[in-house]
């Protein structure tokens, strides 16, 4: 936290001397490359990950990689990226959890696990044993808890026995016959009593009119900060944020320079490829991620491209080619972006840590990718 809060100090004191102005010059901040780790994986692990957490607890520091090849979690120790524990679970029986989807880890003593079934989710230590299980009942017209620790991540939020979930959703059978209204009027979470297993729709919802032109993926990522929640969608250059999970939500700029200003529709009939160029070859959003080392958002934002095959959209699934990775201080002002060419990192597998932001180096273009290896370039940010 002394990190945090000297940072903060340092830009009261650069805003108040300079003023408006330095809105402008702020946007110069840029990120720099200050360091490289590697994880060193054994023979059952793929080196590109279905999802990582950093966690760290005093001076020591972890990655979690989650392996769905093996139904296992893995704990690597930094800066040595040496594997120190993998923890395997069974699928069926007293201690069995089902196919493992997606992880969390609070403490190294409450780590939950959400499994595709995902009306529950189970509490595990780093032994691996189930401490609990939790089953609840789905809110109406909308999906489970959805815990992805790749795409459009939003982590849960645990607050005593209270667990914040992100929900999706579920009022139409068809994704395009979402309407405005229809969209605006649904949850973007649930709030789920751990003692109770009661569960409350949250009162933040989809912002009005973001399918008032046409249709939009409204796939969203969601991040907690130290005094805001902040919401970044698919297709809309703005922010969103609120004090607390029972305050409006409010709107801020968050454009990106490198994406269009209008920002493309969906298509809702014509050749199926004009659909996966629009999810995967279009001006768009993805993941917001939060530092709480430097106190500063980072969004993940990807530019045209000019594809024309099937092939070329298919290989977009796995390696998006260019992006852009903006960087927002605690009250999102824009700090700045960094573009980043495509063909060396995967920006799918990136992570914070005290040190930076962690980005893959095992895009499957770069001369540099090693099979046997995890390898992450760390990132921070300077201005000039």
């Amino acid at each position: 936290m002394k990190n945090v809060n000297s940072l903060r100090l340092i830009s009261l004191l650069f805003f108040c001397a300079c003023g408006q102005q330095n809105v402008e010059e702020n946007k110069n901040y840029q990120l720099e490359s200050i360091d490289h780790i590697e994880l060193k994986i054994d023979e059952t692990t793929p080196n590109f990950s279905m999802g990582l957490q950093y966690f760290a607890d005093g001076d020591q520091e972890w990655v979690f990689n989650i392996n769905w090849n093996t139904n296992s979690l893995q704990m690597y120790e930094l800066p040595h990226g040496n594997l120190v524990k993998t923890m395997v679970f069974e699928k069926e029986g007293d201690q069995g959890i089902g196919g493992l989807m997606g992880f969390h880890i609070h403490t190294l003593d409450s780590i939950f696990l959400f499994t595709q079934h995902g009306e529950s989710f189970v509490l595990v230590d780093t032994a691996g044993s189930v401490k609990e299980r939790f089953r609840y009942e789905v809110p109406k017209n909308h999906t489970n808890a959805f815990v992805h620790n790749i795409s459009f991540v939003t982590p849960p939020i645990i607050r005593g026995k209270e667990i914040f979930f992100k929900t999706r959703p579920a009022v139409v059978s068809n994704y395009l016959e979402m309407t405005d209204e229809l969209l605006s009027s649904s949850s973007l979470g649930f709030r789920l009593d751990m003692g109770s297993l009661e569960v409350d729709l949250l009162p933040h919802r989809y912002p009005k009119g973001y399918l008032e032109n046409g249709l939009r993926r409204f796939e969203n990522s969601r991040a907690q900060g130290i005094s805001k929640i902040v919401y970044s969608f698919f297709g809309d250059h703005n922010l969103y944020w609120a004090d607390d999970f029972d305050s409006p939500l409010k709107a801020v700029d968050g454009r990106s320079e490198f994406l269009n200003e209008r920002l493309p529709l969906l298509p809702k009939e014509g050749v199926p490829i004009e659909s996966q160029k629009y999810s995967f070859a279009s001006s768009r959003y993805d993941n917001l991620i939060y530092d709480p080392f430097k106190d500063v958002f980072y969004r993940f934002a990807f530019p045209d491209l000019e594809v024309e095959s099937e092939e070329e959209v298919r290989a977009l699934r796995s390696n998006p080619g260019p992006f852009v990775v903006m960087v927002f201080d605690g009250d999102l002002n824009i700090l700045g972006e960094t573009y980043f060419e495509g063909g060396k990192y995967l920006p799918m597998n990136a992570f914070v840590g005290q040190k930076g932001l962690y980005l893959s180096t095992n895009n499957p273009d770069n001369s540099d990718n090693q099979e046997d290896l995890m390898g992450f370039e760390v990132f921070s940010f300077a201005s000039f």
